[in-house]
């Protein structure tokens, strides 16, 4: 049995295992998939070997990392989770997921995204979290927004145009208004 990271509605996060690489790799075929990530061509299945090894890795170092999101009966529906961003030394919130899994449940990449941040803040000791998003990628920058982050900056990274969203924790927020 799978060790559960976070349940949103029927949906619950698990770490990747090394079976999961052809999934990720299925995810990221399409352009919609790719504009969740840094890949501007097709994902390989080098690609996905790196996405399920660096997840894995990250969840042994730091605790937190891109996890594998499922149905209550196990169907793959894409990742969610967290990434460490060597240009700013900060951890980004992500999240890809199918289409068909947008198409039925459009409300839940907000769900999601308010779980992420507070399972974050609960788990973590940072001081915020922010959310790259590529410059193309209009959904995610209004799921963010809508879920408090502000836009802190626009850069390339990882190769790609990116705007930068930051979301402050709740004790920095408290410590800011009293200030």
């Amino acid at each position: 049995m799978q060790t559960i990271i976070l349940e949103c509605g029927s949906v619950r996060l698990v770490p990747f295992m090394p079976t999961d690489i052809h999934l990720v790799k299925d995810l990221h075929s399409d352009p919609y998939g790719n504009r969740c990530t840094e890949y501007s061509t097709n994902c390989t299945v080098v690609d996905a070997e790196e996405l399920v090894r660096s997840a894995q890795q990250n969840q042994d170092d730091l605790g937190f990392a891109k996890w594998k999101a499922v149905s209550s009966d196990g169907a793959f529906l894409g990742w969610a989770g967290f990434t460490p961003v060597s240009e700013t030394s900060e951890i980004s919130l992500n999240y890809c997921l199918r289409l068909d899994v947008l198409d039925q449940d459009p409300d839940l990449p907000k769900r999601l995204c308010a779980a992420l941040s507070d399972w974050f803040f609960e788990n973590t000791y940072f001081s915020h979290l922010v959310a790259v998003v590529r410059t193309d990628n209009r959904t995610m920058r209004e799921v963010v927004k809508g879920n408090g982050f502000y836009h802190r900056e626009s850069k390339v990274i990882e190769g790609m145009q990116a705007d930068v969203f930051q979301l402050l924790s709740p004790s920095m927020q408290s410590y800011l208004m009293s200030a």
